[in-house]
């Protein structure tokens, strides 16, 4: 057998990588070329999606606390003009200063969306995600709730799929939710004293919020104080987008919190609370030993008569001098806690008639540790309104084999399956595809 010699054997392995280069290169080249035959492009004009998709509006940054405000186009000012008559009302949802002059900053055209025309001739389409449809001779673009064969209705802000409470899982919640507070966000000569309730040795007017449970317990209780108008109310479904609170605003129930957590010192734990009007659940962090994380529940009611949930199935600890990035979230009546991105656990409760609305909606409870919380930021999910006549008020709606559901994440100011004719029923035959990115924001 006759060996290669190395000058041959140079050539041929030349000639591979050249070949392989060029293959690379084709299919680089197809996959870009499939990828716009494939993708269309769409233009937000409203702000039905909002806040995770922006219709034409105007940003500013709060005058007092510096949060970022976004207005969208007044249904009146069909001409864009700016006119202070149509944004009087508008507000900061952080620290609730209003009006805010939002009418003297130009507007901004609304976001971009790219749109997979061909992603439902591979897969069917999937609750939560956007899709972009016609319908009526129009082009709409709203978050798909119903599926075929369903029967959909919506009670209290939330979807119920054939009788029973449709959960989010913790990923599709966070795509979701909306701010309501972040701490590092001050009021200038106001500060956040108002929107705490302190027990203990305890900070929590700055940026950041402390609490010292070495010698006895120390909590902290967040409330919706309205600053100017010096009261605490419940949360309601208000929308800064909207410039303005609707007189039939309906109160919210599910939220979610996230902080950097750093441990000073100390051995003992520290819990974080949320209240959705019908339950207090409690997530308790073992502090200076590998414990498993507890969860629990109680009543608003009856908070004496508490319950045990889920542990999680491994072993932590927040270590001082370190920072731990902890989520929380109370959504669908589903608990979920989450560590530096990490879902540890995730606890259902029964579902809940008749809440309360919440007016205090999260706590922090320190015992035997000192700890700092960083970048506090409190949110909430969307809430769905009673607005229209289809799944709303008792009603059902029952979708064909071929139908869905679509609704709009800013459901006080989206014209969505709920007003629809036909029972607000959608063919999957109107689908254009799924958004899979979006520009402008």
């Amino acid at each position: 057998m006759m060996m290669a010699t190395p000058r041959l054997r140079s050539s041929w392995i030349s000639l591979i990588c050249h070949a392989g280069l060029g293959i690379a290169v084709m299919v680089t080249v197809a996959a870009i070329l499939c990828e716009a035959l494939a993708t269309e492009a769409y233009h937000i004009p409203s702000g039905s999606m909002a806040p995770a998709l922006r219709g034409h509006h105007r940003k500013c940054a709060c005058p007092r606390c510096g949060q970022e405000i976004v207005v969208g186009r007044a249904a009146d000012d069909r001409y864009a003009t700016g006119d202070a008559r149509y944004y009087r009302n508008a507000f900061c949802p952080n620290c609730g200063l209003s009006p805010i002059p939002i009418a003297d900053v130009r507007e901004s055209r609304g976001d971009q969306v790219l749109v997979n025309r061909m992603a439902y001739r591979l897969r069917s389409p999937s609750r939560w995600e956007i899709v972009v449809f016609r319908l009526f001779g129009t082009f709409y673009i709203k978050r798909i709730l119903g599926l075929p064969g369903e029967v959909i209705e919506i009670r209290d802000g939330d979807l119920y799929v054939n009788g029973s409470l449709c959960r989010k899982s913790f990923v599709e919640a966070r795509r979701m939710r909306i701010l309501m507070f972040d701490q590092a966000k001050v009021p200038q000569n106001i500060g956040w004293r108002d929107r705490w309730e302190a027990r203990g040795s305890v900070s929590a007017d700055g940026a950041m919020v402390s609490l010292d449970g070495r010698r006895s317990a120390a909590m902290l209780t967040y409330r919706n104080f309205l600053l100017d108008e010096r009261k605490c109310e419940p949360i309601r479904d208000e929308y800064a987008h909207n410039a303005g609170l609707r007189g039939d605003s309906e109160c919210v129930h599910d939220f979610w919190v996230e902080t950097e957590i750093e441990v000073s010192a100390g051995s003992g734990t520290l819990a974080l609370r949320l209240c959705d009007g019908h339950d207090w659940v409690d997530v308790t962090l073992p502090i200076g030993t590998r414990e498993k994380i507890t969860t629990s529940a109680s009543t608003v009611k009856s908070s004496s008569a508490v319950r045990t949930l889920e542990r999680s199935e491994r072993r932590v600890t927040l270590e001082p001098s370190r920072r731990y990035l902890v989520e929380v979230a109370f959504v669908d009546r589903r608990l979920s806690v989450a560590i530096d991105g990490e879902v540890l656990l995730s606890a259902d409760l029964p579902e809940a008639k008749n809440s309360a609305g919440v007016a205090r909606p999260f706590q922090v409870h320190a015992d035997g540790v000192a700890a700092t919380l960083h970048g506090l930021r409190l949110y909430r999910d969307v809430h769905y309104s009673q607005h229209g006549k289809n799944a709303v008020r008792g009603a059902s709606v029952r979708l064909g084999s071929d139908q869905y559901f679509m609704l709009g994440d800013n459901s006080p100011q989206s014209e969505d399956s709920r007003f629809w004719p036909d029972d607000g029923c959608v063919p999957f035959s109107e689908l254009i595809g799924p958004v899979t990115s979006v520009r402008g924001k």
